[in-house]
């Protein structure tokens, strides 16, 4: 099982941990950056930062011990998301989560321990519906693949971008920092099945919905739902679900929901979906 936490610091952190962070102006954001960077190069290992302006993230990391020395030598890298993302291609999820097998190797055959990656995603946020779309299914691959590699991310996004973009990104996360809001579930893609984990309710019914149907509307078939560590549902996220398995329907994806808790099969059943495709344990 995979921890869902609530962040406080970007510090912590080791290979697999997969981070959504908001900040609210570019000192909160060098804020960030800096210890979650100065633990990797702590750690021998290879430091890669993704943002809009190279130089305005080179300036960001201005205090960073060794800056220079580290950019010099190729231990710490700073890229453009144009650098990174073909804007006339998009996101390519498939693609991009491929590319970090490829530096993973490409550090620890340099030496280094693994790969640790902080980029910030707002500008892909602040796209249209498809895009989104694309980037909720990358965060999805990005947690997969994140199980398996030495490497570590950190996916940060501007606070003003508001709920309606942030929060369906937030719960693709085990990992969260979102100002002070308290983490609740998490949607993760670790494992033979997706796993729905915390809790969902009606303040976070909404964002599953639209992060579960982005991720599972290309599948081919049949999407398992794991509830097994689902460990509160209210009517409003047992409703959501229905809605999931409505809309994914409509697409020829059949969503089936398996092992869930006893106190969340109850809620399931009004909504007839524990008879087929969920199991109360």
């Amino acid at each position: 099982m995979t921890a869902l936490r609530q962040l406080a610091s970007p510090t912590g952190l080791r290979s697999g941990d997969h981070v959504f962070w908001t900040f609210d102006d570019p000192a909160d954001f060098s804020a960030a950056v800096l210890p979650y960077l100065d633990e990797g190069r702590r750690l021998s290992e290879q430091l890669l930062l993704i943002g809009t302006s190279r130089v305005a993230l080179l300036e960001a990391l201005a205090s960073l011990p060794e800056r220079d020395e580290m950019l010099a030598s190729g231990q710490l890298e700073v890229r453009s998301v144009t650098e990174t993302v073909d804007p006339a291609r998009g996101l390519e999820p498939v693609e991009r989560v491929e590319s970090f097998r490829s530096e993973v190797a490409a550090a620890l055959e340099r030496g280094h321990t693994g790969l640790r990656v902080a980029s910030d995603a707002t500008a892909l946020a602040q796209r249209g519906s498809v895009e989104r779309r694309e980037l909720h299914v990358y965060e999805r691959l990005a947690d997969e693949t994140l199980a398996t590699l030495a490497l570590t991310a950190l996916c940060l996004f501007d606070s003003s971008l508001g709920d309606e973009v942030l929060a369906p990104l937030a719960v693709l996360h085990p990992d969260q920092h979102h100002g002070r809001r308290e983490t609740l579930g998490c949607l993760c893609g670790r494992g033979p099945w997706l796993s729905l984990r915390g809790e969902v309710d009606v303040s976070l019914a909404d964002a599953v919905l639209r992060a579960l149907v982005d991720v599972a509307r290309g599948a081919p078939g049949e999407v398992v739902l794991d509830l097994a560590d689902l460990e509160f549902l209210d009517v409003a996220g047992a409703r959501m679900l229905a809605s999931a398995v409505r809309l994914l329907g409509e697409v020829g994806v059949e969503l089936r929901m398996v092992r869930a808790q006893r106190i969340v099969g109850r809620c399931l059943e009004l909504f007839d979906l524990a008879d087929g495709q969920a199991v109360c344990t």
